[in-house]
């Protein structure tokens, strides 16, 4: 079905595991007549053992293939990745891809352009960073099918074909670890345009300077939201401005493939919330919990604590800290204490760096733990009802917990343990 020949007759070796792995491992064996296909895994007690037999390949019988979570600056030889495999099959098909991508909103935005798409009767499908593999979808694809991809800085970083239509959420300091540098993270946001000609468009929001930049050095067709615009969310699920800004690029991502505005604000109202992004989770004694487990950057803890104050209620605690990436805690700080927010729970590492800044003025009861459990009991004893217990811990989950998915299941879980 598709044309794979620089796989032909090689030996295929895979640098990391997991779903992406057994992904790629079935499409390539299944459209490509390769001659072998093993994964490794490059830890740092075997990096240079495993390197040096990355480098004394024979690269006219064999290939490397990267997951999107291993550094490309790691890998000391040329390699492909199941991104860039992906996006040359659908070049081969002639289908539309919608990419989104950006430091917050990505998942939310992405998944509103599928819900309004399938709305409106159309071939769409989901994947990316989203959980969906992307060659996965590839199976039962044509030409008419339109995916919908939300896609990481990883898996931009070696991109070399462009989506149709790029999405652009907002620009953040983040994931300075794997790229060495934000200007190399902001780069790698870019490579979803860069290679655009003026049949792509990007849909953005003007409040973005950096992507102004871009745009103006692009001869992509510019599709700016109006901020300024009503957008009647009382009969959404969703809360918060930051929501209303992913449906308006959500909106503008849909119409420039047919879908119609009414189509639009109607798959709006029956669109469910994300989990762990801004779910209400159950109301206990008065005290509402609402579990924002994916907000790990300070902008994202910020436009939850404010959702939270304006669409439900007061906040009477906010579950903060996790792993440092040198974050800037400076206006989440300002927003707390202006807020007077009684209670904070702080989880290791960036809990103290928080408790650090807090001011003289403002004097919380502070509950210290990395374990969930406790955390939530303490707040069931503590937080005043009436009010708002937030998990939306402004920093990634990886010094205490797996992943954000982990971090917001043992909250839902000790959450739905409480007595009434």
């Amino acid at each position: 079905m598709f044309d794979l020949n620089e796989f032909t007759n090689r030996d295929v070796v895979f640098i990391g595991s997991g779903r992406e792995w057994i992904s790629f491992e079935k499409f390539i064996t299944t459209h490509a007549e390769v001659k072998s296909v093993k994964s490794i895994f490059i830890s740092d007690d075997n990096r240079n053992d495993m390197n040096d037999m990355l480098r004394n390949l024979d690269f006219t019988t064999s290939i490397i293939v990267k997951t999107a979570g291993y550094p490309g600056n790691l890998v000391p030889a040329p390699y492909t990745t199941p991104t860039k495999v992906f996006f040359e099959c659908v070049k081969q098909l002639g289908s539309k891809v919608i990419g989104v991508t950006g430091t917050k909103g990505k998942t939310t935005t992405s998944s509103l352009i599928y819900h309004m798409l399938k709305a409106a009767n159309k071939p769409a499908v989901l994947a990316g960073n989203i959980g969906i593999p992307m060659l996965d979808t590839l199976e039962t694809a044509t030409r008419e099918t339109i995916f919908v991809l939300e896609l990481s800085s990883y898996q931009l970083s070696e991109l070399e074909h462009c989506p149709d239509i790029a999405v652009i959420t907002n620009l953040y300091r983040d994931h300075i670890d794997y790229h060495g540098s934000l200007e190399s993270y902001w780069e790698a946001k870019r490579n979803i345009m860069r290679c655009m000609d003026s049949a792509g468009k990007v849909v953005f929001d003007p409040k973005n300077e950096a992507i102004l930049h871009w745009l103006a050095e692009s001869d992509a067709e510019q599709l700016a939201i109006n901020n300024e615009e009503h957008v009647d969310m009382t009969q959404s699920d969703l809360i918060g401005d930051h929501n209303r800004t992913n449906y308006l690029l959500a909106r503008t991502a849909a119409q420039a493939v047919g879908v119609d505005k009414f189509t639009c604000q109607q798959a709006l109202k029956s669109f469910k919330p994300i989990k762990h992004r801004l779910q209400p989770v159950r109301t206990v004694r008065g005290v509402s919990y609402i579990d924002d487990a994916i907000a790990s950057q300070p902008e994202a803890a910020i436009a939850g604590i404010t959702a939270c104050v304006r669409e439900i209620g007061p906040v009477g605690c906010v579950m903060l800290g996790g792993s440092d990436r040198d974050y800037d805690f400076s206006e989440l700080v300002k927003l707390i204490s202006t807020l007077m927010i009684p209670k904070l729970v702080l989880f290791p590492d960036t809990g103290t760096k928080i408790k650090e800044l807090l001011p003289e003025n403002y004097s919380p009861e502070l509950y210290e733990t990395a374990d969930m459990t406790s955390a939530v009991q303490w707040a069931a004893e503590n937080v005043p009802s009436g009010s708002v217990c937030l998990l939306s811990t402004a920093s990634p989950s990886y010094s205490v917990w797996k992943d954000f998915e982990e971090k917001g299941d043992l909250f839902q879980e000790a959450v739905m343990s409480l007595s009434n």
